[in-house]
């Protein structure tokens, strides 16, 4: 059985990349920062979910499949200068032929959400500038969970906190 510090070894040690059989958004610039910064704190999480999946009863086989896929996660960010209808409507085209979840959420409090687990503070300038403002967020998810592309249409940096109203697309693949 392979060990888990080979696991993450091999997460870890992968440089940021798109994420194969995904296509970049029309006009799209892959975000080779942030998409470290978005991988650098997955691993944090990662860590936490590989201890707590140790201490579970559950089958040394459910635990191994886990492990492997957890091993080959892979996260793609990406911005465009077009609109988030614009970049939700090529995803659910021939591009990728998928169906999104539309909703919309509170900017503020994803940011307060992000700056929390970041360990970053708010300017309360920031916070007033968004109190009550909402953005849109399209989601799909494969059938086995195994990958998942995310549309919102502002881009919280994760290397600063800034809100920046942005098409942004967030490609999240765990290891088949």
């Amino acid at each position: 059985m392979t060990s888990l510090l080979t696991l993450l070894a091999l997460f870890w040690l992968a440089e940021p990349a798109p994420v194969k059989g995904v296509p970049p958004p029309p006009g799209g610039t892959f975000e080779t920062e942030i998409t470290k910064v978005v991988s650098d704190r997955a691993k944090v999480e990662m860590q936490g979910i590989l201890a707590e999946l140790e201490r579970m009863s559950q089958p040394a086989e459910t635990k191994a499949e886990i492990k492997r896929r957890l091993a080959g996660l892979k996260v793609a960010v990406y911005t465009t200068p077009k609109s988030w209808d614009e970049t939700v409507a090529f995803y659910e085209g021939p591009a990728m032929q998928v169906v999104f979840l539309k909703g919309e959420r509170s900017i503020l409090a994803d940011l307060q959400d992000y700056a929390r687990s970041a360990g970053l503070s708010v300017d309360p300038a920031v916070e007033k500038a968004w109190v009550g403002k909402a953005g849109l967020t399209a989601r799909w998810t494969k059938d086995d969970e195994t990958l998942q592309i995310v549309v919102e249409d502002h881009l919280i940096d994760p290397r600063d906190g800034k809100v920046t109203p942005k098409t942004v697309v967030l490609v999240t693949k765990l290891g088949s």
